[in-house]
Order: structure tokens, then C-alpha cells, then sequence
């Protein structure tokens, strides 16, 4: 199975993968970088009192959060009487491991769900701090505007695309094809030099995606996908490779 999520976060996924019985073909088509500018990201880390809610959206947002401190009691007090948001049990989890608990987990883990789940808990008018990639989508910050809130998006990381001359023979070597992020689907094709080359890349594969935003960029690609997760996150995908094999 090829596993395409970055190399900071594959080794559980690899690792579980190879417990059931697969071989794990590991081919980061992503890595995250610092943002092009971060200073926004740490003068806003310095001013949560503004905010009543902290929303992350990645453990990857989590993560570059507390890097902007010296510890996580730091962290802590600076959140203060900030309520925090999480965009689901994975993120929770980054959350819980620098003793942090998550107020709010919409029940399934995308951004129209979060949105709608931060509306009914947040008054018009609130001010809410979304700690996110770079080059994320844009329908968390438009839905809560749109309610009446007060949405103020930084960046808190960013995603490039890897290069791997190998990835190509990777790919060749594996049956199934895991993809958790929109963005691992765009590394994926990148790395093999564009969708009609990905797609022949892909014949005769089987395909599986964490969620229905990744499958649809998967799908724009024109590549077939064969297993979404019905919880999506790495333990949900897992599951559906289950069902694929």
C-alpha cells in the first residue's frame, strides 16, 4: 500500500498498515514547511484574550501553535478563556497530548461541519482565531462571516510538494493507493509529472481516500476511487481498507 501523507505523520498509519498484513510503501507526496510569512500567525498567539474561540482545522495547526511557545503551560495560559474547536477526533487528539481539551468536534470532520457546529455554539458578533494551512479552502472563515461572526484566519503552516525520483517506481510496486489529504492528491500527481500520467500510474490500482473532499480532488484528477472513509481520519481509513481487502 502506498502511503502518500507526510513523513512526520506515517509512521502509526505505516505501522498499522503492516499489523494487519500489508507492506507499507511509504512515498511522502507532501511535507510542511513554516508559512511565507509567520508573523501573523505569532502576533495573533499573543492576543488570544481577543478571541472566544481558538479552531483548528489540522493537527498540523495544532502543532505549529504550540511551537510559537516555550512549553505548553505557556500555551495554556495564553489561551486563557478561549473556547477551542477542533475539526476532529485526530486534531482532538494532537490537542489532549499538550493537555488541552477541545470544547467543540463537529460529528463528521470537514469544514461546512465545523462551521455549522461553531455557529450554534458562538454568538454574532464573537470573534474566532482559525489557526490553518496556508493554502487551505476558504468555506470555514465565508460560512462564519456570513453568520454574523467574526472570523480571522492565519496561517499557521504550509504544504508543499515533495520530490521523489523514486516515486514513480513507488508507485509501480504498490496494489492500493492511500490518500488523506486533497493535497496528498495533488503531491501524487506533481510527482508524476501530471493528471494523464498519474492516471496511467494508477490502472489497476485500488484507490482509497480519507474523506469526501479528498476523493473529490482524486476523482477531478481522473483517477477511480474505490473505499472513502465513513470516519475520516486514519482509523476510519483503515477501516475501509478492510472492506477493500
Amino acid at each position: 500500500m502506498l502511503v502518500t501523507r507526510p513523513a512526520h505523520q506515517h509512521d502509526e498509519f505505516a505501522a498499522a498498515l503492516e499489523a494487519a498484513g500489508a507492506r507499507a510503501i511509504l512515498a511522502p507526496a507532501i511535507e510542511i514547511t513554516a508559512p511565507d510569512d509567520p508573523a501573523p500567525a505569532r502576533e495573533a498567539a499573543s492576543n488570544l484574550s481577543d478571541y472566544a474561540w481558538l479552531v483548528f482545522t489540522s493537527a498540523n495547526g495544532v502543532r505549529a501553535f504550540f511551537d510559537l511557545f516555550d512549553d505548553a503551560g505557556t500555551a495554556a495560559r495564553a489561551i486563557g478563556t478561549a473556547q477551542i474547536a477542533a475539526i476532529g477526533p485526530g486534531t482532538a487528539a494532537t490537542l489532549q497530548s499538550h493537555g488541552i481539551d477541545a470544547a467543540l468536534i463537529p460529528q463528521t470532520y470537514v469544514a461546512e461541519d465545523l462551521a455549522r457546529a461553531l455557529i450554534a455554539a458562538s454568538a454574532p458578533g464573537e470573534r474566532l482565531l482559525i489557526f490553518r494551512a496556508q493554502e487551505a479552502r476558504d468555506v470555514l472563515a465565508r460560512d462564519l462571516h456570513a453568520a454574523g461572526r467574526c472570523p480571522v484566519v492565519v496561517a499557521a503552516y504550509k504544504t508543499v510538494f515533495t520530490r521523489d525520483d523514486r516515486f514513480a517506481e513507488k508507485v509501480a510496486a504498490s496494489d492500493i493507493l492511500t490518500f488523506t489529504s486533497a493535497s496528498t492528491v495533488r503531491g501524487f500527481v506533481r510527482n508524476l509529472g501530471g493528471p494523464a500520467a498519474a492516471v496511467r500510474a494508477a490502472q489497476d490500482k485500488l484507490i482509497a481516500c480519507i474523506g469526501p473532499i479528498t476523493a473529490h480532488e482524486a476523482r477531478t484528477t481522473g483517477l477511480h476511487v474505490h473505499a472513502i472513509a465513513s470516519e475520516y481520519t486514519a482509523r476510519g481509513l483503515l477501516a475501509a481498507l478492510e472492506h477493500l481487502a
